[in-house]
């Protein structure tokens, strides 16, 4: 594994700081787009390597990108309240105020800023009851005696009716342990439910794609309302998106939800899906680059508290480079 560390230090010429900000914000758009090609990557890692003023300009700005997603994801503090009442969850969310939001930003590319970090999370944040942070796990004590249990970067919204209960699954995994009674227990993610028959399971949604694993009991699973629905049974898993409901290979139930006990189990995982993974857990982000798709499936199991030591782990096992970027962020390639 070839690994390169960039130093920061305070910068040696002070009246450059405004272009060198503005050409960090340019990097940090640049690399949130997803777009990058390898000669940009180059680029990015020369000018970085070119200059500490450079590299500290980069974690100045993202920093401040970092704050402002903090004040925007700051977590409800307390603990869990009745799910059902929305009212007292909008008082409990913070506002990010437009002084702050002027202040920190330039505003040639706030509206960049917004539509790239602040426009998902905040959209989610209106919309949720609980949420987490990144790298953070939280157990939830349901008014019905049901119990959730919130991966990492998750986001929930919560309904007990009279006649029903509904749990939408706004973005992230979650774990679902159901007090049985004669309501329907209901979880909602993109177009899709999976509705408890006597179980435990978890549903987890990324980006188009909604799996389901289930550790215990049945449930059934319908990616939309024309389709019918497909029973699960304890370690079988299943996948939807627009175009159907998939189901997968089974797996021991415990290597399922692994992560609600502190590890992360992964059982001949493409490479590039397993780093996707483990950055889950990280507060700043992995970037990849590259083509992942010739190397060997990796399996292990990882401690989800050391993202850090695991994607090293994976970059020694498969030889790829990982590079660490001021600010936290990791970029990692094939050799």
């Amino acid at each position: 594994m070839k690994k390169q560390t960039i130093s920061i230090s305070e910068p040696n010429i002070k009246h450059a700081r405004s272009d060198l900000g503005e050409r960090a914000q340019y990097w940090i758009v640049r690399l949130a787009s997803k777009e990058m090609d390898k000669p940009e990557l180059e680029q990015l890692e020369a000018w970085l390597a070119e200059d500490e003023s450079h590299a500290h300009a980069f974690a100045r700005e993202r920093a401040l990108w970092q704050d402002l997603d903090v004040a925007a994801d700051s977590p409800n503090e307390g603990k869990a309240s009745t799910p059902n009442v929305r009212s007292t969850a909008w008082q409990r969310r913070p506002r990010l105020s437009r002084r702050r939001l002027a202040r920190v930003v330039p505003l040639a590319l706030a509206a960049s800023v917004f539509a790239l970090f602040l426009g998902p999370t905040l959209l989610i944040e209106m919309q949720s009851d609980f949420r987490t942070a990144a790298g953070e796990t939280r157990n939830i004590a349901l008014s019905d005696g049901s119990t959730v249990v919130l991966d990492s970067a998750t986001a929930i919204a919560v309904d007990l009716e009279e006649d029903i209960r509904v749990v939408r699954l706004l973005e992230g995994r979650a774990w679902f342990e159901v007090q049985h009674e004669s309501r329907p227990f209901l979880v909602e993610a993109m177009n899709g439910l999976t509705r408890d028959i006597g179980t435990a399971f978890e549903v987890q949604r990324a980006e188009d794609t909604v799996q389901v694993s289930v550790t215990e009991g049945a449930v059934e699973v319908q990616g939309q309302a024309a389709d019918v629905a497909l029973p699960l049974k304890a370690g079988e898993r299943a996948r939807y998106t627009d175009t159907g409901v998939v189901p997968l290979s089974s797996r021991p139930v415990a290597a399922l939800a692994s992560w609600r006990n502190g590890e992360l189990m992964l059982d001949q995982q493409r490479v590039d899906d397993a780093i996707h993974q483990i950055a889950r857990y990280r507060a700043a982000p992995v970037w990849l680059f590259g083509d992942f798709d010739a190397l060997p499936a990796v399996s292990g199991v990882f401690l989800i508290s050391r993202p850090d030591e695991a994607l090293e782990t994976i970059a020694g096992m498969r030889d790829l480079q990982l590079v660490e970027l001021p600010g936290g962020a990791v970029l990692i390639r094939p050799m």
